[in-house]
């Protein structure tokens, strides 16, 4: 007599039949979850998420000395900074009602990163700090530096906020250098491309203190101001001899600029 197949074992078929309803509900939950704008979304939120572990390790290898080169934390820190703030910015833009429904609540740019760190468990302190702040380690030094060693006179106003203001204006001409190194290094080479790019670089540099007709001065300055009034008359476009002189160029006036931030 053969023995019965035991209770657990598998069958060839089932008697369950998922009701058309609920069928029709788990598609159209994952349609919505992978296609339309959702997609832009997450992939916005993928980028934001990945910015934050990566400035975390900056940060820690800069507290730990283990960079000590401060122009290049200063350049890494702030192209960081500088991405994350123009995607915060895009996707709040774009798509502010996915975001609220993702993350469950209405958001700005600067609540965003804290709701974000809570409903995703985000473990990364020094990234939020340095992304709340808005600018690296080396220019937040700098005003705490000068705001120690000096005294302001009696019945002079605080200086707090034209301290907060200079250090804007440094984090802004900080990643107007990097940016305009970035074009170059991927061959814009058109007034078009150029010419706005370095003209923001310029009017930043002037805006900070200094001599009171041309700004901060510093090695390099007039070069760029030679090749702004270049690019200005430009028709076509520049050779590559060309983009290699002027990203020398521009590069030298960044460690010149630099060197008075010490």
């Amino acid at each position: 007599m053969d023995n019965p197949p035991p209770a657990y074992a598998p069958t060839g078929a089932t008697s369950y039949q998922p009701t058309q309803h609920r069928a029709n509900a788990n598609r159209e939950l994952t349609k919505n979850d992978i296609v339309g704008s959702n997609v832009a979304v997450y992939d916005t939120l993928a980028e934001i998420y990945s910015i934050l572990p990566t400035l975390e390790v900056v940060e820690k290898a800069f507290l730990k000395d283990f960079i000590t080169d401060k122009e290049k934390y200063t350049a890494t820190c702030t192209r960081l900074i500088n991405q994350y703030q123009l995607l915060v910015k895009n996707l709040l833009e774009d798509h502010r009602q996915p975001v609220q429904q993702i993350l469950g609540v209405d958001v700005t740019e600067d609540t965003l990163l804290e709701r974000l760190s809570t409903k995703f468990r985000l473990e990364c302190p020094l990234a939020v700090k340095r992304l709340t702040v808005g600018y690296p380690a080396t220019i937040q030094s700098l005003h705490l530096s000068s705001t120690q060693t000096s005294t302001p006179e009696p019945g002079a106003t605080s200086s707090s906020a034209t301290g907060t203001t200079n250090q804007r204006l440094i984090a802004q001409v900080t990643g107007n250098f990097i940016t305009v190194m970035d074009a170059i290094k991927l061959n814009y080479n058109t007034k078009q491309q150029l010419h706005p790019l370095l003209s923001e670089l310029v009017i930043n540099l002037n805006e900070l203190p200094g001599d009171e007709e041309r700004g901060v001065e510093f090695p390099g300055k007039s070069k760029l101001v030679n090749w702004l009034i270049k690019l200005n008359n430009l028709e076509g476009s520049l050779e590559a001899d060309d983009l290699d002189a002027f990203l020398a160029d521009v590069d030298t006036a960044y460690k010149g600029f630099f060197e008075t931030l010490k």
